[in-house]
This record gives C-alpha cells, structure tokens and sequence, in this order.
C-alpha cells in the first residue's frame, strides 16, 4: 500500500498543533492540543450517533466541523485552486442551499 507524500509544511503545521512533549511526571500532554482536541469531539459526536443518541444533525449548531458547517469553507478553497489553476477570477454564490463557483 502506498501513502500520498505530504508537503513539509503540512506536516509542521499539523505538528505545531498538538503538544508532544511529556508533562511533568513524563506522562502524555497533549490532551489540550488543538489537534487533540478536535479528534476527541469526532470520536464523542460518532459514538453519540452510533449509540443512536444523536443524529449527526445535531451537532451542525455545536461549531463542530461538520459537512453542513465547512461547505462554505471547502467551496472557497476549492474557487481559490480553479483561481490559481485557470488564471482567473472565481465568484461564489449560493442558489438553493447550493454554494456555486462561478
């Protein structure tokens, strides 16, 4: 099996982001490390839905990083690649419930 090689800063960046370094007792610290954090609200929210608990749904107005709330987000960079790749000016617009690049 082959892996994608990723880009050097994305792995700093990812890096810088969590704590590796042990705590005082030379125990793991990275409990409140951005990347931590947000993997530990993704296991929450997917054992909540698989314990039927909660609809995914449900966490659209919990700022979770659902599909409903990084649409916007992802049509961006999305018009910011066809931008670079064609040379040109993207606009984005949204017709029923639907982020368009234009």
């Amino acid at each position: 099996m082959s892996y994608p090689v990723l880009p050097r800063w994305l792995i700093e960046a990812y890096m810088v982001s969590m704590k590796y370094s042990p705590s005082e007792t030379g125990h793991f610290d990275g409990q409140r490390g951005y990347g931590y954090i947000s993997i530990e609200k993704f296991v929450d929210a997917a054992r909540e839905v698989n314990a039927g608990l909660a609809r995914p749904s449900d966490f659209d107005a919990s700022g979770y990083p659902t599909i409903a709330n990084t649409v916007l987000t992802t049509a961006i960079l999305n018009a910011g690649r066809v931008s670079l790749d064609e040379k040109r000016p993207v606009g984005i617009r949204k017709s029923e419930g639907v982020w368009i690049l234009e």
